[in-house]
């Protein structure tokens, strides 16, 4: 039976932005197959889809309707398609097996791969065998990309942040009232699976209404935007990780600090450079009191990645992720795209937007590409424009000019610094990681400072007096 079929060369499950995917497609004949051309094409893109009931007017039978409007937008990353092999006219392929190697390099800023219950984000590469009057034989092999994100890039995720919420109770018909407070603070608001949450807490309670208990969860909220037919957002929340303290009883203070420790058996995707489907972390908090009184609430942002932060005292259940830093070509934050959170993979759902083979994988625990993984990108996709006008055989060598020569490298890439790596200090008592990280706004002449915008120009302006004197020189020859 004839068929088409793509391979990776190194198909460990997962690839990164920035990285050169190589491969090949193989097209097998059972017997001699007439064809137009062999063509491959990759592509990615985010989607958000649902419908809504809606109700409106109906002018001619002047009575109310209701109707499904379908919301949806669409964002694309890339989109390439290449002719491995074309004759311009119809000709015969003989059978057996024919193979055609490829080489792509994925774009250096993209968000993670995603499956959502009102949408996804989607890699993937499709092989197609074109027939004359019939149908065509085609593959899908779907992509799942994994966008590592770097803590320490992240602006104010390394600063420590304390709140404070009160409420007044009244008690015995109002007759006796008093102030029930509650102080949260943490040591930082960017953390990685497996680390735990430190939170430090105070209740004072002037009132004389107990207060039963503190109940902390940190929840994911993911946003899903649709553009047309008009801007509309549908959202979906689910808690992450909760736990409960004691009490406090009334005329009483206490003071202490709870630990929440982030799971490390979801993904949490890095969809930064997505603007149609937003996430947002969120540290809750609830001092539970007796009815009729209402419960007194707080809550903090904030940010889980992938790199942990470094310099920051902190705890991990089990080992931190140990993740290969990027290279100056795949910035984990960029200047044109501020930050925000986004989306949790974990959220159930599925949205055909394609006919794909089998659900886009997402990976759990994600191991990090070894040191011979084909990371470093070249400068080439490695695609002629000019394609061959006949099958290669099988066993025959291909033409050279559809092979990256650049192909995988076996360079090692730069591992990630370790917890207790030194570092620089930069104006302000910022904190720069002395090397292995690349600058995400850009590149910069200055590798101590990243941060630092200097002038192209070394030398001083001239003063006022050799300014003059240059004048009348030039007015003189003038």
């Amino acid at each position: 039976m004839s068929s088409v079929h793509v391979y990776l060369d190194n198909d460990n499950g997962y690839c990164y932005p920035g990285q050169t995917i190589a491969g090949r497609v193989e097209c097998c004949f059972d017997k001699h197959t007439k064809l137009r051309a062999v063509r491959i094409s990759f592509k990615g893109r985010a989607e958000t889809e649902w419908t809504e009931s809606e109700s409106y007017y109906d002018s001619s039978n002047e009575r109310s309707e209701t109707r499904n409007v379908r919301y949806h937008a669409q964002e694309e990353y890339f989109n390439a398609e290449y002719n491995l092999v074309q004759g311009g006219n119809d000709f015969f392929f003989p059978p057996g097996r024919h193979t055609y190697p490829f080489s792509y390099i994925l774009p250096a800023y993209l968000p993670s791969s995603f499956e959502g219950r009102n949408g996804n984000i989607r890699y993937y590469i499709k092989a197609v065998v074109e027939r004359s009057w019939k149908s065509n034989y085609e593959h899908l092999f779907s992509l799942n990309v994994v966008s590592p994100l770097d803590l320490n890039y992240v602006p104010g995720v390394r600063d420590p942040v304390a709140t404070s919420v009160d409420k007044t109770m009244c008690s015995c018909w109002c007759n006796e009232s008093g102030e029930l407070t509650f102080e949260m603070s943490l040591p930082a608001t960017g953390f990685v699976p497996g680390q735990e949450v430190n939170i430090g807490a105070h209740i004072e309670n002037l009132t004389n209404v107990s207060a039963k208990c503190v109940k902390f969860k940190i929840i994911g909220n993911v946003e899903f935007i649709a553009h047309f037919p008009s801007t509309k957002i549908k959202s979906d929340e689910r808690v992450i990780v909760e736990c409960k303290a004691g009490g406090v009883g009334a005329h009483d203070d206490k003071s202490w600090t709870s630990a929440l420790t982030i799971p490390g058996g979801f993904p949490y995707p890095n969809l930064i450079p997505c603007s149609i489907i937003n996430l947002s972390y969120h540290l809750k908090a609830k001092v539970v009191v007796p009815w009729p009184h209402t419960n007194l609430r707080n809550e903090v942002p904030i940010l889980i990645g992938t790199i942990p932060l470094t310099g920051v005292a902190t705890t991990f259940s089990a080992s931190p992720p140990t993740l290969p830093a990027p290279t100056e070509r795949t910035p984990l934050l960029s200047n044109a795209c501020p930050y925000s959170n986004n989306a949790l993979c974990y959220f159930s759902g599925k949205v055909d937007f394609e006919k794909y083979e089998s659900p886009v994988p997402i990976p759990v625990g994600v191991p990090y590409p070894s040191k011979g993984a084909p990371y470093a990108p070249s400068t080439s996709n490695g695609f002629d424009k000019k394609s061959p006008s006949a099958p290669s055989p099988d066993g025959a060598p291909y033409p050279s000019n559809l092979i990256n020569s650049a192909g995988p490298s076996e360079a090692p890439h730069p591992s990630a610094p370790s917890i207790s790596a030194p570092y620089t200090t930069g104006p302000g008592g910022l904190t720069y990681p002395s090397e292995g990280f690349s600058n995400p706004c850009g590149p910069s002449e200055h590798e101590g400072a990243p941060y630092l915008v200097t002038s192209n120009s070394n030398s001083a302006p001239p003063s006022y007096e050799k300014a003059k004197k240059q004048k009348k020189k030039n007015g003189k020859s003038g």
